[in-house]
């Protein structure tokens, strides 16, 4: 009985990885910002770069551009050169109102921080990163997404919005889960853990932690100092590729 039960396990993991798994697991970023781009690439999960990796934005902001199919993602009529301290970026502002709370860093349009998509060539490859994200069918798709700082937040429609995401994957035939991780600030080195809950299919994840990841010194803004608590997520997200 339990030889016949292994054997079913297996086939049923191999019908899977058949079904899913056309090309392999793929993996990318959905925002707020650059570090979720960096924790996959620098774990080695990172699949392509997607139209988000290196932006800043909200998943309102997300949302709206999936529901057009990015039908404006880079036309030109909605982008505009502003700056985000002493930097020139480029942003598209179709969709500059949030219903949410989020870091203000990402609630003035959707910023381009990392390419000027006024040029042609630049707008191509955005283009193409719209394009490969509406080509996804039959995958195991995973997406990771960085929630800045914010004590005001409603995370249960954070989550929500999510969720409607993952939904608009797995209505073109993918396998969906996203991984969710935001911080919380704590005074000392005791109080530093990781908390995780699992809500339908996203994991969401509380890294108490000691400062925020911003500023110049790289290991603080890309949370190299806590990669011992990231490690929980990094775990998480192989234990579902298949």
């Amino acid at each position: 009985m339990i030889k016949l039960w292994k054997k079913g396990k297996s086939l049923f993991r191999k019908v899977r990885r058949k079904l899913f798994s056309v090309d392999g697991n793929v993996m990318f970023s959905i925002g707020e910002n650059c570090l979720a781009d960096d924790i996959l690439a620098r774990n080695k999960l990172k699949s392509f770069s997607s139209p988000y990796a290196s932006g800043r934005s909200n998943i309102e902001y997300v949302l709206a551009f999936e529901k057009e199919q990015f039908a404006d993602f880079v036309n030109p009529e909605y982008l505009n050169y502003e700056y985000f301290g002493n930097r020139k970026v480029v942003r598209n502002k179709k969709y500059t109102d949030v219903v949410n709370a989020y870091d203000p860093s990402v609630t003035n349009g959707f910023e381009f921080t990392h390419h000027d998509v006024f040029d042609e060539e630049t707008r191509k490859t955005m283009e193409r990163r719209c394009q490969r994200l509406l080509d996804l069918k039959h995958k195991n798709v995973i997406m990771l997404y960085h929630h800045r700082l914010c004590d005001d937040t409603d995370t249960e429609r954070l989550l929500s919005d999510i969720s409607e995401l993952t939904e608009i994957y797995r209505k073109r035939g993918n396998r969906v889960k996203a991984f969710v991780f935001t911080q919380v600030l704590v005074p000392d080195e005791k109080d530093r853990k990781a908390e995780v809950k699992k809500i339908r299919n996203i994991r969401f994840y509380r890294f108490y932690t000691l400062k925020t990841w911003s500023g110049d010194d790289p290991d603080l803004l890309w949370a190299k100092c806590d990669n011992d608590l990231l490690a929980t997520i990094v775990k998480d997200i192989r234990k579902s590729l298949v």
